[in-house]
């Protein structure tokens, strides 16, 4: 199952961690995984060109890492638009991707 971790301060979202796999399908075939790297991989060269500086960024094998250095409106808008599509793909394959949502 992939999970998705966010962390916020003041209800502003600092970082989203983003692990593991979905096991949906079979490596290469599964749609949720695909998904969730799309979302993701989209988002972090949407803000590196739209918002440059503003987040630090770690894509690994089944994890990602977007951690705001300083936040701004435009990177909130686009980290909350990220978490949208997520919650969205969740609505549909919710046995495959979970989210979680905490103010720390």
């Amino acid at each position: 199952m992939v999970k998705v971790k966010v962390e916020r301060s003041h209800k502003e979202i600092v970082t989203i961690k983003i692990f593991d796999h979905a096991g949906y399908a079979d490596a290469g075939q599964d749609l949720v995984c695909a998904g969730v790297s799309s979302i993701s991989v989209g988002m972090m060269n949407a803000l590196n060109l739209l918002v440059p500086e503003t987040c630090i960024f770690q894509l690994k094998e089944a994890y990602v890492e977007i951690k705001t250095k300083q936040s701004n409106e435009k990177t909130l808008l686009l980290l909350e638009g990220m978490l949208v599509q997520l919650k969205t793909l969740q609505e549909s394959y919710s046995s495959y991707i979970t989210i979680n949502d905490q103010e720390v």
